[in-house]
């Protein structure tokens, strides 16, 4: 009996330590199988590079998440939290940001044409040569 207290405390230990890590990658492997992560996890997530087109990100945290180079193109972010996120290069054609949070998010070199930014909170996002036609605020 005393020699199984060590090997249940090591198990124990590991799922506190290593369970919100698991569900990161879990959150990240779930959106790309799926193309769907509604009020997820994604926060620091890497995924640059991403085929995502038509992904659901609805509600979802994306703190300082990394989307650089990502197809997006009609994604829908609506409600969202990218605060700090990098879309920089991201193809972002009629992705849908209506009530998410871009605090300092880098839209920097993505293409924006006919995204929609309704009730978005935009404080310091930054739009260096970024294509914006048709874009609805």
């Amino acid at each position: 009996m005393y020699e199984l207290k060590p090997v249940i405390c090591a198990i124990v230990i590991s799922l506190i330590f290593f369970g919100s890590v698991t569900a990161e990658e879990d959150a990240e492997r779930r959106l790309l199988e799926t193309n769907k992560c509604v009020e997820c996890d994604l926060n620091n997530a890497e995924l640059e590079g991403a085929k995502l087109r038509k992904a659901d990100f609805s509600g979802a945290y994306l703190y300082r998440a990394n989307l650089e180079y990502a197809d997006l193109r009609g994604a829908n972010f609506t409600g969202a939290d990218l605060s700090n996120a990098r879309l920089r290069g991201a193809d972002l054609r009629n992705a849908i940001f209506n009530g998410a949070i871009l605090k300092y998010t880098n839209f920097g070199d993505a293409d924006l044409s006919g995204a929609s930014f309704v009730d978005a909170k935009l404080r310091g996002a930054r739009f260096a040569n970024t294509k914006v036609d048709g874009i609805q605020f």
